[in-house]
């Protein structure tokens, strides 16, 4: 089916008159010349402002307020044609849980999961914000956390339990692994004896706010900033939510509560803690490697979650544009 594809693509590509080649590149830019995503912003004084302005109002009334032509042959937006490739190849790919990307010319190994986690929307739910502070307390840059001590093993390279408040989503990566069971099993295993430690209440708080803009430069900041505007997460929001972390802090019992929570929040990241990852609502876990890394994989996945379980392969190919 891949050989059809590719004679069959470059036949079109033969046939194709220059006419509606370059139809569709005009159409490609005037997507782009479009107020639909088009974003602004603007570092400078007051005097600046006003000097330039004439000139943006000028170039945003340019752009086209109409919908654009999709070229011929293109995806809708949504659509989902690297698990529907996958699914044409293997009919029991109904809902893969578990997908691995053969990489023939790599011989270590890359994971990563992803779960849904805090957002800065979140001021108000308590349980999600426990849940995110728990997945801290052996996260970042810490001598006590998984990103040091897999380091200093030789198990990976980049690597760690990693969260993001303003994405919402928690997960594990690691990568350059001489074998991804052996790396995740010793980070199972580092989680499981570690000491539950009252001091690392703290340390978890402290990385709700480690995501900040204050060193960076103006334009980078305005940038950020005119993001969050454009994607409904203003200022006010953050504050709140950050506050409701101070909050929390407050209580005494805290650190009991996140260490009673983290095995639990921890399994849902890690494939073979205690929780099954077909559980886990919305979660993503992918891994790239050869076929030695992807095979080690699956027996892993079997004995950790069942003998059922299925580790799906994708191909490059599968990552052709329809």
């Amino acid at each position: 089916a891949d050989v059809a594809y590719l004679v069959d693509a470059m036949l079109a590509d033969l046939v194709t008159p220059a006419s509606n080649a370059l139809a569709d590149l005009d159409a490609v830019r005037r997507s782009i010349l479009a107020t639909r995503g088009a974003r602004m912003f603007m570092v400078g004084s007051s005097e600046m402002e006003k000097s330039l302005s004439p000139r943006l109002n000028a170039l945003s009334s340019r752009l086209t307020k109409s919908e654009v032509r999709v070229p011929a042959g293109a995806s809708p937006a949504g659509s989902r044609h690297i698990e529907a490739r996958l699914f044409a190849r293997d009919p029991t790919a109904k809902s893969p849980v578990h997908v691995g990307l053969l990489a023939p010319n790599m011989r270590n190994g890359v994971i990563t999961t992803s779960i849904p986690g805090a957002h800065f929307s979140d001021a108000g739910d308590r349980e999600k914000q426990l849940d995110y502070l728990a997945s801290r307390l052996y996260g970042g840059a810490g001598a006590h956390g998984i990103f040091l001590k897999t380091l200093a093993a030789g198990l990976a390279y980049s690597n760690g339990l990693r969260g993001a408040v303003s994405g919402g989503r928690l997960g594990y990566y690691a990568e350059r692994t001489p074998e991804i069971p052996q790396t995740v099993r010793f980070v199972i295993e580092e989680l499981k004896k570690a000491p539950h430690d009252p001091k690392l209440t703290d340390y978890a708080i402290a990385q709700v706010f480690s995501e900040f803009r204050s060193a960076s430069s103006y334009e980078s900041r305005a940038e950020g900033i005119a993001a969050d505007l454009a994607d409904n997460q203003p200022p006010a929001m953050v504050r709140k939510f950050r506050e409701s972390i101070l909050e929390l802090r407050k209580d005494p019992a805290l650190g009991e509560k996140l260490f009673d929570r983290m095995d639990r929040v921890y399994g849902r990241m890690l494939p073979g803690y205690n929780v099954k990852a077909a559980e886990v609502s919305d979660g993503i876990f992918f891994v790239i490697g050869p076929d030695k890394q992807l095979d080690a994989w699956s027996e892993y996945l079997k004995g950790a979650e069942g003998p059922g379980t299925r580790l799906f392969k994708l191909y490059p190919r599968d990552y052709w544009m329809p």
